[in-house]
């Protein structure tokens, strides 16, 4: 990428971010995203709205094993359900849980022929809130795929605090992040929109969200040894994307984690 482009670039990021307000506005951000969707699935506007054998199904060989598939598993950050619906196969209770309003009401209208699959909305940077639905579901596994990679860097302690919250002392999570390399990576790929990145990319971050990425070095800061075990990592994979316009889905480098809480 020439020095002009990096420029378009960083000057677009910049100039939605000043739009929203806030980097942290998550539930308005995503509900400005999610409220922008009208076709979802391969050939959709969702970059990440993959189908389960490129996404969820190359997971759940990583986790499944560590978890005890009696206990209900959220889909944190569900978005409009469809790595949801994939672990309906595999779990009894299955709960999409996402900050964005318009995310859920897309997953549900999506998914009404899953009798065990059920949707709420939560920010899961609200550790009180997350305590809540503990109390009501009880200690959960939990699935994300994608979401603390935009939980900006003051919000991630609470993030993993209600993460904690909700796993309680029988819960394990798997998550699957983006790491710092992610937009490096989306650089090298046919650029088609205002900013120079792909289109189905810029149509997220032009709502102000700022993927920043996750680093297995950020392990220790975001899960301290004294609160963590981890039982598993690797960062040796990729998150799959919907096909781009270049017609070729997008293998961006990621790592993963399987973690219980002390």
């Amino acid at each position: 990428m020439s020095l002009m482009d990096s420029y378009r670039l960083y000057s677009n990021l910049i100039k939605y971010q000043i739009k929203s307000k806030s980097t942290r506005d998550y539930a308005g951000q995503w509900n400005s995203y999610w409220g922008s969707i009208s076709r979802t699935g391969k050939g959709g506007e969702v970059l990440w709205d993959n189908n389960p054998d490129r996404a969820a199904e190359e997971d759940i060989k990583r986790f499944k094993k560590y978890m005890d598939v009696n206990l209900p598993i959220i889909d944190l950050g569900s978005g409009n359900g469809r790595q949801t619906r994939f672990l309906a196969q595999h779990f009894t209770r299955v709960i999409g849980i996402d900050a964005s309003e318009e995310a859920i009401k897309l997953a549900r209208q999506e998914s009404k022929a899953y009798s065990n699959v059920e949707f709420r909305v939560l920010d899961a940077t609200n550790p009180a809130a997350a305590s809540a639905l503990h109390a009501e579901l009880g200690d959960v596994n939990i699935y994300m795929r994608g979401v603390l990679h935009v939980i900006q860097k003051p919000d991630r302690k609470k993030f993993a605090a209600a993460v904690k919250s909700l796993l309680g002392q029988k819960g394990t999570l798997y998550q699957i992040e983006l790491n710092h390399q992610a937009l490096t990576y989306f650089r090298t790929l046919p650029g088609d929109s205002p900013s120079g990145l792909p289109m189905l990319l810029h149509k997220v971050v032009e709502h102000g969200i700022q993927p920043i990425g996750f680093k297995l070095d950020d392990i220790k800061k975001v899960y301290p040894e004294n609160d963590w075990t981890i039982i598993r990592q690797g960062e040796d994979v990729t998150i799959n994307t919907i096909p781009l316009s270049h017609g070729q889905e997008g293998h961006v480098p990621a790592n993963y984690l399987v973690l219980r809480a002390i």
